[in-house]
């Protein structure tokens, strides 16, 4: 409990302080039985008990006295080391203002909401929950629809160690079902992320994982012209091929038109017990670089065929491709858009229907990136180097 004071044009809060209202009501108790005793003293009636029992009860009296003096003058001690203490920390933050952040220092009284405390939960609840989503089911906003439940999000949030959220805390995160309901105008500060509803089929982890995903990544690199002088960056290239090649008196190129042309496919090592996690897909993986002749032959879906029946033999590719022996029922290829490459293709159609025929697969992925993405490639990674 507590009241407010006016003292000049100042109000002060003044707080409840029941050790000296203890105090006070014990005072009050001995100064109304001193009266009693002092009227039966002047009427004569005050026995020699009575008057012990009186002296006792003055110096009980002088001895709470004093300690109700005590109280007053810890208490406003306090007060005013308290009020030192604020302006010297307000003189302190004016001076460093870096220190506020350290002391957790607020301009404003009450407790913070989430956000302000934890400035970056509403984006790692985004980056959780992305993983594994759905998209909104008429494709009409920019809303990720989770496949996880409550808990599966607030468990990974509160793991992480700089968050630690509740439940219900979280729920009010999450953008609601009717914005216009009672519930819903709970929902002050969302992140674009709605719970799936019951209704929507969830995507299930397979009981085997990377044991039956073979993840290849391919693309044409650009070709290497043959035979270029030194002087032109680059030394010459013993080369035979099955044809007359005349020698002029001239030093530049002998076969400007002669080139290799090298198709890379790199393994994607997958993680077990990964689902739900980018990191679980990693760079790593065995590469194998295919060089053909550009004046001879051309890329084409056809031999990129012939590439990837090679590769699925090697012995490098084995963990890659193969499970006991037997090519994994998942195959997922990572291309370029180019016209050797791109899914929407005839020839690519063609070559993909051999490989599920041949390998007897039961799923057959060709992803490829949005038009000027291919750099996402994870190809294009592994040979950054030799660029």
């Amino acid at each position: 409990m507590s009241s407010n004071e006016i003292i000049g044009t100042e109000t002060l809060k003044v707080y409840e302080q029941p050790a000296q209202n203890v105090l006070r009501s014990a005072i009050d108790i001995l100064n109304a039985d001193s009266i009693g005793h002092y009227k039966r003293q002047s009427a004569g009636l005050l026995s020699s008990e009575q008057e012990k029992e009186q002296r006792y009860k003055e110096k009980q009296k002088i001895c709470l006295t004093k300690r109700l003096k005590r109280r007053i003058d810890e208490a406003h001690r306090s007060r005013k080391n308290r009020r030192k203490q604020k302006e010297n920390l307000k003189k302190n933050i004016s001076t460093y203002p870096e220190a506020a952040d350290l002391l957790n220092v607020r301009n404003a009284p009450g407790r913070p909401r989430t956000e302000e405390a934890q400035p970056m939960l509403l984006q790692t609840i985004t980056d959780i929950a992305l993983y594994g989503s759905a998209a909104h089911e008429r494709r009409q906003s920019d809303i990720y629809r989770s496949v996880k439940t409550l808990d599966e999000l607030c468990v990974p949030i509160n793991a992480k160690g700089d968050f630690y959220i509740s439940i219900s805390a979280l729920y009010l995160r999450l953008l609601p079902k009717r914005s216009n309901s009672i519930e819903g105008k709970r929902h002050v500060n969302t992140c674009p992320v709605k719970l799936l509803k019951s209704q929507n089929d969830k995507h299930c982890t397979h009981p085997d994982g990377p044991k039956q995903v073979c993840f290849i990544s391919q693309d044409d690199k650009s070709r290497v012209n043959i035979g270029l002088a030194a002087a032109q960056l680059q030394a010459p290239v013993i080369m035979h091929v099955e044809y007359r090649v005349s020698l002029p008196d001239h030093d530049w190129v002998v076969a400007p038109r002669h080139k290799f042309i090298p198709s890379v496919y790199a393994g994607i090592t997958i993680k077990a017990n990964g689902f739900g996690k980018p990191d679980a897909v990693e760079y790593t993986g065995p590469t194998y670089i295919a060089i053909r002749s550009g004046k001879h032959s051309s890329s084409t879906a056809f031999s990129h065929c012939l590439d990837f029946e090679r590769l699925v033999e090697l012995p490098e590719f084995e963990d890659i491709t193969k499970d006991n022996g037997v090519v994994k029922p998942v195959l997922i290829l990572s291309v370029d858009g180019g016209p050797d490459e791109n899914p929407r293709y005839e020839k690519v159609i063609t070559v993909a229907i051999h490989y599920f025929s041949k390998f007897n697969l039961n799923a057959l992925f060709l992803a490829t990136n949005s038009p000027k993405r291919s750099c996402f490639n994870r190809v294009e990674r592994r040979m950054a180097p030799l660029s």
